[in-house]
């Protein structure tokens, strides 16, 4: 059994594919198998799968019908065998010494699930991008008193640390074993911000947790073209399907009390949807952006949101406050929709 699973789902990357498994197969860290999903991907990647596959006898190889990111994950997972996970994303790479450095921490702390950060690379920089949590160790203690009111939405309305998936290495038991009696699995149907809910729920499960802070060890390529950095009408419909998922999860746990947080993780939506709306990747003429954001401020569940969260006592600029309260009056809707970034 080899001590890391390492998944990475394939689809439309053969520009950056040889990179990426380079860069894991040449980890100072050699006890770990490679699992590239191909996803349906129409180009080459298909066969630099194969071709890894029969040079080095720790990649394997699952081909499937393309059904998106979460359903290659989650083969993944289903057909891993090591101790801990890891997820590669196929345009990403690697330094060489990651996995090593993460194993000697899960190691001697003895932890479920290990953090590192990452380097983000755009086309003419690169930055070291970093989590507002202190470094360290985690016990369960802990956890309850300084992670979980921040495990689903940070206290100013952004993305925990374990959005950033593939910046977690994470006991397999944690979603598959005996430990929980069920399943853990990405939701197939969910398309944007699927690792918002998985991160999360992984760390609801975990007893331990240490946090390398300042230990870049992940390259993330800023590629514009990306399926986050694009409108899509029906990303709202896929926020409500989260915030649905999130909160059956979450309100089913007795330890802490996650409402506000499902709130906060409400208004993150109803912001970048908005935001979206007001881009110039919205093809959508003003009649219509505006009837679509007065459909997310007619949500029963963001009228309710509103109701139950104090937005002037919120840890947000006085920006996003005003933001805010023209997004729920109507006279102020129309005219945000009438304006594009």
């Amino acid at each position: 059994m080899p001590a890391i699973s390492v998944i990475v789902p394939i689809y439309k990357a053969e520009k950056y594919l040889t990179r990426c498994v380079e860069s894991i197969l040449n980890q100072s860290f050699a006890d770990l198998e490679v699992i590239l999903v191909d996803d349906g991907s129409p180009d080459n990647c298909p066969r630099i799968c194969d071709a890894y596959a029969k040079v080095d006898k720790r990649v394997r190889v699952i081909h499937k019908d393309n059904a998106g990111v979460s359903s290659a994950r989650n083969k993944g997972i289903d057909a891993s065998e090591g101790k801990y996970i890891a997820f590669v994303d196929s345009d990403d790479w690697l330094e060489p010494n990651m996995y090593s450095e993460m194993m000697n921490t899960a190691v001697e702390y003895d932890c479920d699930l290990v953090l590192c950060d990452c380097v983000k690379d755009y086309p003419d920089r690169s930055e070291v991008y970093t989590h507002h949590i202190r470094q360290g160790f985690y016990d369960y203690d802990h956890l309850l008193k300084e992670y979980y009111p921040h495990l689903l939405m940070m206290e100013n309305v952004e993305y925990p640390a374990t959005i950033s998936n593939w910046l977690c290495l994470w006991r397999r038991d944690l979603a598959r074993g005996n430990l929980f009696g069920d399943h853990l699995n990405y939701v197939e149907s969910v398309r944007f911000s699927e690792d918002l809910l998985f991160g999360a729920q992984l760390m609801s499960r975990a007893n331990s947790f240490y946090y390398m802070k300042g230990q870049a060890y992940y390259h993330y390529c800023m590629n514009e073209d990306s399926v986050t950095h694009s409108f899509d009408s029906a990303k709202w419909k896929n926020y409500k399907l989260l915030y649905e998922e999130a909160e059956q999860y979450f309100l089913r746990i007795k330890v802490y009390d996650f409402r506000k947080q499902l709130d906060l993780m409400l208004l993150f939506f109803v912001y970048n949807y908005l935001s979206d709306l007001r881009s110039g990747s919205c093809r959508m003429n003003y009649i219509d952006r505006f009837e679509a954001a007065k459909e997310v401020m007619n949500d029963r569940e963001v009228q309710k949101m509103m109701n139950r969260l104090s937005v002037l006592g919120l840890k947000i600029s006085l920006r996003q406050k005003l933001l805010t309260a023209i997004y729920a009056n109507p006279l102020g809707l129309r005219a945000m929709m009438a304006i594009t970034k």
